[in-house]
């Protein structure tokens, strides 16, 4: 794994470890760097239909996670939203195309939101996070939020209903 750039500070982006040969394909989602990170919970989530959008969410301050997300089928749109009030870019997002062809992912410490769009049906990512997401202390923020000015390459077809009726700030 290779870092690539960095959109946000701490918001890293890697270059996946990968090869083709006779058998198919191999990428290695996670190695010595990530682990530095401590990751303890891995997710997959499968999106049968383009458009399936996660997000705005995020963590209370005190008890913050970190994620790590890379797409193995398909193609998606990945957000990172500042949250963190007194920084200067607070409320700016960048957005990063995470697919099985550029073989990128995004590390996203605390502080930031977090959001994703699949561009393709049946669009495959990884979720690591460094600590249980069971606790209920994760947040949501509505996607429409004019302060924020999310913008979507493709329309929403799927949405939970706690995203889509999520807070505003």
């Amino acid at each position: 794994m290779d870092f690539v750039r960095e959109i946000f500070p701490g918001v890293k982006v890697y270059q996946l470890s990968s090869r083709v040969d006779n058998r198919g394909s191999m990428t290695r989602i996670t190695d010595a760097v990530t682990d530095e990170f401590g990751i303890k919970e891995t997710r997959i989530y499968s999106m049968p239909k383009k458009g399936t959008f996660f997000g705005i969410h995020y963590r209370e301050e005190s008890y913050p996670m970190m994620k790590f997300v890379s797409v193995i089928r398909g193609r998606g749109m990945d957000y990172v939203i500042d949250l963190r009030k007194d920084s200067k870019t607070y409320l700016s997002w960048e957005s990063l195309e995470l697919s099985e062809e550029n073989h990128l992912a995004v590390l996203i410490p605390a502080g930031f939101g977090h959001a994703f769009i699949s561009l393709t049906d049946d669009t495959v990512h990884t979720y690591s996070i460094d600590r249980s997401g069971k606790d209920g202390r994760s947040l949501h923020l509505n996607y429409k939020d004019e302060k924020i000015g999310l913008t979507l390459p493709v329309e929403v077809s799927e949405i939970a209903d706690y995203d889509r009726e999520a807070p505003f700030l």
